[in-house]
């Protein structure tokens, strides 16, 4: 009685698309966990008994699995001290997971010796102009001298704030400097943290609406030596 109520149970799930199939038995009655090659359940918001196959999760770990895996892990532990300006940039936590996505794009080398292409790091998307030519060069101590072209196209007006990003990678550090000017100033000076004398520091620039409802895109400026 038992082994022929259960074959028929099984049998009725091999028909069934997603390898399931509800299961009734007066035998049984209401069961759950793993019986042989099957598992039962009990659905929560119906109370009936389901029943299907019992299917060992394949992990091949090939050797192109892994290399995922670990661009993967590359990427979210260098990108973690950008958290926070993905949040702005991109809006919330979600935009954290889309700053993410684009980082895996300036990823370079092969598998395990990955590395970060910061000139190919975006910070920043949107539909308001980016500029033309953009320059960031050290002035005295550890002041830097950023400029950049202030043509006002269809996307860009006169009072676009500029922000300015810098980061100093040995020590994963970066600082957001918002709203530091207009874009019809075309120049800035920005004074960096004394801590950064001596070490070399990726610059990004991007722009805001005045009223902050949209970005450009970001743009690579280039590394400098403090």
């Amino acid at each position: 009685m038992i082994i022929s109520d259960y074959i028929k149970t099984k049998t009725n799930i091999l028909k069934t698309n997603n390898n399931m199939s509800k299961f009734i038995s007066s035998t049984f009655g209401l069961i759950s966990g793993r019986h042989g090659t099957a598992v039962a359940m009990i659905s929560k918001s119906t109370g009936k008994n389901y029943l299907r196959i019992h299917t060992v999760p394949s992990d091949p770990k090939t050797a192109k699995q892994l290399a995922q895996r670990a661009k993967f892990g590359f990427v979210t532990s260098e990108m973690n001290c950008f958290h926070n300006l993905f949040k702005i940039t991109f809006g919330g936590n979600q935009g954290v997971s889309h700053g993410l996505s684009l980082a895996f794009k300036a990823v370079t080398g092969t598998y395990p010796n990955f590395s970060f292409d910061y000139s190919k790091l975006v910070l920043s998307t949107g539909g308001l102009d980016i500029t033309g030519q953009v320059s960031c060069l050290k002035t005295t101590g550890t002041t830097v001298q950023c400029e950049w072209d202030k043509t006002i196209g269809f996307q860009s007006n006169d009072n676009d704030a500029v922000n300015l990003v810098f980061f100093e990678e040995n020590d994963k550090i970066g600082i957001l400097k918002r709203n530091v000017a207009v874009r019809s100033a075309g120049n800035i000076e920005i004074v960096l943290p004394d801590v950064w004398i001596g070490h070399e520091i990726h610059c990004w620039i991007f722009f805001s609406t005045a009223n902050d409802s949209m970005n450009s895109n970001s743009r690579y400026i280039s590394a400098v030596q403090l």
